[in-house]
């Protein structure tokens, strides 16, 4: 068995080093059909490939393979607890830690990757499936899975019995990555799951991935941890992942505690030196860049990522997309509309959200042209692709995506309003989370076309609410990005009275509102980070109630059309920033209280401290 895991380590590392064809060379079938771990590395690539393809025949070669996982797995635990196994578990209440003291290394392995593949087997069901039936089906293979990799915790927390890095590896990112993801779910739903026996903290799974690749020891001592050797914890790559992942990738894009932006960078370093070719790291370095708003070096990162191997053209994809809202935020309207493309006709991931790309960056490329026989022809094309927008979406687990539903409903409104669309390229540069990467120069340039654009509005235009409020709203948002960067106190006393200004008139102009009534909702939860940034931790925690309290409620009020009264778009992702918000609030305040002296009033004369204090938090 421990062969064949530094076989499949072997296999990973080539993997992570975009050699894919000699990955894939080492885990042959004939061996995958009797090696456990062979199986598994097998699945796992499958399993990233029906990921980044979204092909059915892709998902259900997959899934067959990890049925074949399984059932190795089983076979193995089958000898370890007996015959009647099944039935003894359920009366006995299943795995326990005495039961693996006494068991072998090859049985608790078994024990392990039978969890891992049923996780995986569950997550590709559900999305193949598309049916409610799949997703409760396979929402009890995650809780079984689950509930194995606790007792497997408690194991190695307990015994004193030496254990492989590949075991230990393997059960600290299973757990690590349930603490993460259950602890960002808001309150109502936590409650729910924790009845069904989940629970989730986010410290406990940092620390748990940390643990797997020493950047715990780092972290106390300042040492960096040693160059890793061929014999390394097999899962131990995928621990730094999802470090990276999460201090670099989503605590850009929603609000968290605990985030380590350094230690991100330190990982992400470490392996850029073991992969220098790595598709995956260069995509994260690339991230790290575009979110430090160094537009350029961040496209050269993911130009060389696309270059770095041509095997698997949906690897390339992930860099496709970053290079196209880094060609909409610096107006390289015929890049972004060739990059959209690309996707829209290579990627299956959402036909409708890279049509809608394309459709606006082609019209907003028209606006800019001067021939008007050319220009014509880019808004007939843009309007052709939008046209196809709605017919194009998709559902996972029998539901509609949300971006999938917002594009869709935009689309609709640029047909209904004779092609034409109000600040098009901001709102769902904002709708995708770029907006926090405008690099400086340019926040003050879309400043003054915002104020350009909403003196030229028609007021006597249906929707003209619709794009009052969505102008202010994106106005306000440019304010506040600058104000995280700027020192001249001019400068911030502008920025402040531009953002107070556009978030009344957004709250003034709401009830008329006939379309787009999520701008409402997001302009509190605008105002909510702004608040932050004050050291008002009341003021911002109210804002983000009242937008919770209106879900809860059901009770949606604001605007004229006739769809003011129901859900609004892009509602759980907006729901989803604001409980994760309300759990950085708490946080905040603890570091507000356990600094002594620390001045409660806000004034002029600490204005930058205040700024520098909260701007990791925004």
């Amino acid at each position: 068995m421990f062969e064949d895991m530094l076989s499949a380590r072997r296999a990973l590392d080539l993997f992570l080093d975009s050699r894919i064809q000699e990955a894939e060379a080492i885990l042959e079938p004939q061996l995958c059909k009797t090696s456990m771990y062979y199986a598994l590395g097998k699945s796992v690539l499958l399993t990233l490939k029906s990921m980044m393809t979204f092909e059915q025949a892709d998902f259900q070669v997959a899934i067959e393979a990890l049925r074949h996982t399984v059932q190795l797995s089983t076979n193995i635990m089958r000898k370890a607890h007996g015959a009647l196994w099944f039935l003894e578990g359920w009366v006995k209440n299943g795995l326990s830690v005495d039961r693996l003291q006494k068991m072998r290394p090859l049985y608790r392995h078994a024990e392990l990757v039978h969890a891992e593949a049923y996780l995986l087997k569950a997550m590709i069901c559900i999305i193949h499936d598309e049916s409610l039936v799949s997703f409760l089906r396979e929402g009890l293979n995650v809780r079984q899975s689950y509930m194995t990799y606790t007792v497997l915790e408690k194991f190695i927390d307990t015994t004193t019995e030496p254990l492989d890095a590949h075991f230990t590896s393997g059960v600290k990112f299973g757990m690590g990555c349930f603490n993460l993801m259950l602890s960002m779910l808001p309150k109502t739903v936590m409650r729910l799951v924790q009845f069904i026996g989940f629970s989730g903290q986010r410290t406990h799974g940092l620390e748990l991935l940390k643990s797997s690749g020493g950047w715990d020891k780092y972290k106390e001592t300042g040492i960096m941890v040693e160059r890793q050797g061929p014999e390394e914890g097999l899962r131990r790559q995928f621990c730094d992942m999802a470090l990276i992942c999460d201090h670099i990738v989503i605590s850009k894009l929603i609000p968290m505690s605990h985030v380590d932006e350094e230690l991100g960078r330190t990982i992400l370093r470490y392996n850029l030196d073991l992969y220098p070719n790595g598709v995956f790291f260069l995509y994260f370095h690339g991230r790290q860049l575009f979110s430090e708003r160094k537009l350029d070096q961040a496209n050269a990162k993911y130009i060389r990522a696309i270059e770095t191997q041509k095997e698997w053209a949906q690897l390339q994809h992930i860099c496709y997309w970053e290079r196209g809202l880094i060609s909409i935020l610096q107006r390289d309207w015929k890049t972004a509309t060739d990059i959209y493309e690309i996707l829209y006709k290579e990627s299956n991931w959402s036909k409708a959200v890279y049509a809608y790309f394309k459709g606006i960056t082609l019209y907003t490329l028209a606006k800019h042209e001067q021939d008007k026989k050319k220009q014509s022809t880019l808004i007939t094309q843009a309007a052709y692709l939008l046209k196809k927008v709605p017919s194009l979406r998709q559902k996972i687990a029998g539901k509609s995506i949300p971006l999938e539903k917002f594009v869709a409903r935009k689309a609709r409104k640029f047909v209904e309003q004779d092609n034409m669309l109000m600040f098009a390229d901001l709102e769902i540069a904002n709708a995708f989370g770029a907006c926090d990467y405008i690099p400086i120069q340019q926040l003050w340039i879309n400043i003054e076309r915002l104020d350009t654009e909403l003196a030229q509005l028609c007021t006597t235009h249906p929707n003209y609410a619709d794009d009052l409020c969505l102008g202010n709203y994106l106005r306000a948002i440019m304010a506040r990005q600058l104000l995280l960067k700027v020192d001249d106190p001019k400068d911030m006393e502008k920025l402040r009275t531009i953002h107070q200004k556009s978030m009344q008139v957004v709250f003034n102009a709401a009830k008329d509102v006939v379309y787009d009534h999520y701008v409402y909702y997001f302009a509190r939860y605008e105002n909510a980070r702004m608040f932050i940034m004050e050291n008002n931790y009341d003021a911002a925690e109210q804002e983000i109630q009242f937008v919770l309290k209106a879900n809860d409620k059901n009770q949606y009020n604001v605007g004229a059309g006739s769809k003011a009264k129901s859900k609004y778009s892009l509602e759980n992702h907006i729901l989803f920033k604001s409980h994760n918000c309300i759990s950085e609030i708490e946080e905040l305040r603890k570091q507000k209280q356990s600094v002594s002296g620390h001045n409660n009033e806000y004034d002029d004369d600490s204005d930058n401290a205040s700024f520098a204090s909260a701007s990791s938090a925004v």
